[in-house]
């Protein structure tokens, strides 16, 4: 074991490196920027992997909606106004799947295949999924709802201005 680490050993591998560098040969020059270049290469792609510092810290996004100070009435108007545009975005998703069906059905309508007995199979299926999810969220409301005098105050204003003609 003792003859393989003298073969081995880093001052043995220097005399060696020496040797072959002082030997004359005419391609001495290109083999030698050749491993220079491989080997910078080489440092270079693991240079630009990075891995140099610890990972970033997380950004903390803090929402405007959980901000102290709010009125109940600010935060009722905030849930109304992304309601509603959740509504429109889901209309919205609707009809353009709406208008894929009504695509589809032309093509089968062009082709004699008759097409009536899937779209009202769709329709009903569809209806029957929303049902579902609304009994769903229904069950979730009532199972955790809290009572809030002011939503309620605010929900019965506005029950009340919707029922009231001319307005």
């Amino acid at each position: 074991m003792k003859g393989f680490f003298r073969n081995v050993s880093p001052r043995r591998a220097a005399v060696d490196l020496w040797e072959v560098l002082g030997a004359p040969s005419e391609y001495r020059l290109v083999g030698l920027v050749m491993a220079a270049a491989v080997t910078g290469s080489i440092f270079y792609v693991m240079n630009q992997q990075g891995g140099r510092d610890l990972p970033h810290p997380p950004k903390i996004v803090y929402f405007p909606s959980f901000l102290e100070g709010r009125t109940d009435a600010e935060i009722l108007a905030e849930n109304r106004e992304a309601t509603a545009k959740a509504r429109a975005i889901e209309a919205e998703e609707e009809a353009s799947a709406e208008r894929v069906r009504q695509m589809y059905r032309a093509v089968g309508n062009a082709t004699g295949v008759d097409t009536r007995k899937a779209y009202d199979e769709g329709v009903a299926e569809r209806a029957a999924i929303k049902a579902r999810i609304d009994a769903e969220r229904k069950a979730i409301l009532d199972r955790n709802l809290v009572r809030n005098p002011v939503f309620e105050a605010e929900q019965k204003k506005l029950q009340e201005k919707s029922e009231t003609p001319g307005e």
